[in-house]
């Protein structure tokens, strides 16, 4: 029998993991799993919740949320051998999109059996890891925003009224920043450290970022006024903002910012302490279940997850928590 720890947020996309979760569980256990469901029940639960897992030798959790509790299931197994199902269950959902998950529930639960496992890079800044990014400046505004507003507005809603805040402040900040070895400084209202393409909900700020590549990649958005912002950034969708003179694209394996003022960080959708950022990328750290077609191949392609499945065969009572 097939085993599958599933962890949920309950509150991610405003209740939808919730329904996401009945019609999953239908397809999963439909095609032959055991499911083990645990509800976080705050703040860092996910972590906890994984960790404990990896170290009991539970090889897959599935998650059922946002971005947010995806970046916390990915701090308890990063460098161990679970690896990681996505269910998309929250607004942005950029881990999803990234590699190729579909949003559908009965998709991405039907994706964990037929799809593949890839070693995926995992993005290191001080003492936490992170699957898409690391940001500062006005991405990091729009978040804390909207996190405000999503309580009595739509997600959608919320994330347009809060872009449109953001653009009529938009605030400048002189940057130090160094790649590898390379150091130069730069007036910004935003840079992005991306381990992915996908951002923000679909922005691909960095279309052709590789989570398999052992880089990160930097946009760095100059000086521009709240009109260019707000004409390039539906070009994001398609990756034709970096176009403009004021955007640059750099990649790196280290990558330090430092700026004259604190400036608060942002990790895979969640706002969590201040500038600098001290960030390295942590080469095939993540062992993730992707389709069969995602574009990866070589020595990142680990195997056919359902062979892999079917050999494991953790017994129940050694995976319950």
């Amino acid at each position: 029998m097939l085993y599958i720890k599933i962890i949920v947020n309950p509150r991610a996309g405003r209740g939808r993991a919730l329904r996401v979760l009945n019609i999953a569980q239908d397809v999963l256990t439909e095609s032959g799993w055991t499911c083990d469901i645990i509800q976080t029940t705050g703040p860092g639960h996910a972590t906890e919740i994984a960790r404990k897992a990896a170290a009991q030798g539970v090889p897959l959790i599935a998650v059922i949320g946002g971005d947010g509790t995806i970046n916390e299931v990915i701090q308890g197994i990063v460098g161990t051998e679970t690896r990681l199902a996505i269910i998309p269950g929250g607004t942005g959902n950029d881990h999803a999109r990234s590699l190729g998950i579909p949003i559908h529930p009965v998709k991405a639960a039907t994706m964990i059996a037929q799809g593949k496992t890839i070693a995926m890079d995992v993005g290191k800044e001080r003492d936490r890891d992170f699957g898409c990014l690391v940001s500062i400046g006005f991405p990091v505004d729009v978040i804390d925003h909207t996190n405000k507003k999503r309580h009595f507005l739509g997600g959608s809603l919320a994330i347009l009224s809060s872009v449109w805040q953001t653009l009529k402040n938009l605030r400048f900040y002189e940057a130090h920043i160094t790649l590898d070895d390379t150091s130069f400084s730069v007036i910004t209202c935003g840079i992005f450290v991306l381990n992915t393409p996908s951002v923000g909900g679909g922005l691909r700020f960095s279309p052709n970022a590789d989570v398999t590549d052992g880089l990160l990649d930097v946009v760095i958005v100059g000086k521009v006024t709240t009109m260019e912002l707000l004409y390039n950034l539906p070009k994001a969708y398609k990756g034709k903002h970096l176009n403009h003179p004021a955007i640059q694209l750099h990649r790196a394996h280290k990558v330090r910012v430092e700026t004259a003022e604190l400036l608060p960080k942002m990790f895979d959708g969640e706002v969590l302490g201040h500038t600098p950022i001290e960030v390295f990328v942590k080469p095939r750290a993540l062992r993730v279940v992707v389709p069969a077609n995602f574009p990866a191949a070589g020595p990142m392609l680990i195997s056919d997850l359902q062979q892999e499945e079917a050999a494991a065969q953790l017994p129940l009572t050694q995976a319950g928590l």
